[in-house]
C-alpha cells in the first residue's frame, strides 16, 4: 500500500503534465489531501485517454473492464498491479469513495470510443455529469465535503464544456465529435458533425451556445458559494480558470481554431491566486 502522506512522483509528473490546471489547484488544498486528489486524478486521465491508445473501439472496450475489475479488486481488498494503483487504492479506502461513481465514470468515457455524436445537449450534459461531475464530486469527497454534491456537479459539468471546446481540433484529429447533433442542425450544419475553421458563423453559434451553458453552470456555483465548506475551496478554483478560460474564447471570437491559450497564460494564474486569496468563486 503506498504511503498517503506523499504524492508518488510518476503520479505528480503525470497530473502535473496532462492535467496541468486541476494540478494547480491540488497545490492549493491541504497538505495531507493532494495524495489522493493526484491519485483521483491520474485515474482519470488513464480512463480518459483510452481513446487515443486503441486502434478500434473493441479494444478500448476491454480496457475499461479491465479498469471496472480492478476497482471492483480494491473494493474486496486487492488491488491489481499498475503504476497508480497503490494511490487510487489508498485514496479510495481512506476517503470512502463511491464505487458507483468511479464506475459512473469508466461507463461515461466508453462514450469517447465510438465516432458517435451526442444526439442534443441533454445527451452530452449526461456525458459530462458521468465523467466530469462525478470527478469533481470526488474530489470534494476527498477534502472533506459530502453536502454540496450538487455544486461540485455544477462546477465539473461547467469545467467538462469548457474542456470539450478548448479540445475541438483534437478531437477532429481522433475522428470524434462532441457537438450536439441537435445545436449543429440547428445552425444549419446538419450534413456534418465537425466544426470547422472555414465557417466561422457556425463556430461562433455552436460554441458561444456552449460557452453561455458552462457560464450558467458557474453561475449556479457562485449562487452556492455560502455552501462551499473552507476545506474544499482548492476545488472551486476551477471556477477562476474556468471564466478565465471564457475569456480567452470570447477573445477568439467563439474560434476553437483560433485560441491563444499561452498568451493568457499568465493572466490565468494571476486570477487563480487572486481567486484563492480572496475567496472569489
Amino acid at each position: 500500500m503506498s504511503d498517503s502522506s506523499k504524492i508518488s512522483p510518476h503520479i505528480q509528473e503525470m497530473i502535473e503534465q496532462y492535467d496541468h490546471d486541476r494540478y494547480l489547484t491540488v497545490l492549493y488544498a491541504p497538505e495531507d489531501k493532494r495524495p489522493a486528489l493526484c491519485a483521483l486524478y491520474a485515474f482519470n486521465y488513464e480512463i480518459s485517454r483510452i481513446r487515443e491508445t486503441v486502434s478500434e473501439p473493441m479494444l478500448g472496450e476491454i480496457r475499461l473492464q479491465w479498469w471496472r475489475e480492478a476497482i471492483d479488486d480494491v473494493y474486496a481488498g486487492s488491488p491489481r498491479p499498475h503504476e497508480i494503483m497503490p494511490d487510487l487504492a489508498m485514496a479510495i479506502t481512506t476517503n470512502d469513495l463511491s464505487r458507483d461513481r468511479l464506475m459512473a465514470m469508466i461507463e461515461g468515457r466508453a462514450l469517447d470510443l465510438y465516432e458517435d455524436s451526442p444526439k442534443d445537449e441533454a445527451a452530452l450534459k449526461d456525458y459530462l455529469l458521468k465523467t466530469a461531475g462525478n470527478l469533481a464530486c470526488l474530489a470534494a469527497h476527498i477534502l472533506g465535503q459530502r453536502d454540496a454534491d450538487d455544486l461540485a456537479q455544477e462546477l465539473g459539468i461547467a469545467w467538462g464544456y469548457i474542456g470539450l471546446i478548448r479540445a475541438v481540433p483534437y478531437h477532429m484529429s481522433l475522428k470524434k465529435s462532441n457537438m450536439p447533433e441537435s445545436l449543429m442542425a440547428a445552425h444549419g450544419v446538419s450534413d456534418q458533425k465537425f466544426l470547422s475553421p472555414d465557417k466561422q458563423e457556425v463556430n461562433r453559434a455552436v460554441v458561444g451556445s456552449l460557452c453561455q451553458t458552462a457560464e450558467d453552470h458557474l453561475a449556479r456555483v457562485r449562487a452556492g458559494k455560502k455552501r462551499i465548506a473552507a476545506e474544499a475551496r482548492s476545488l472551486y478554483l476551477l471556477s477562476a480558470l474556468s471564466r478565465s478560460y471564457l475569456k480567452t474564447i470570447r477573445k477568439a471570437d467563439y474560434n476553437p481554431f483560433a485560441l491563444e491559450e499561452k498568451a493568457d497564460a499568465f493572466f490565468r494564474h494571476l486570477r487563480l491566486l487572486s481567486s484563492a486569496l480572496f475567496n472569489r468563486i
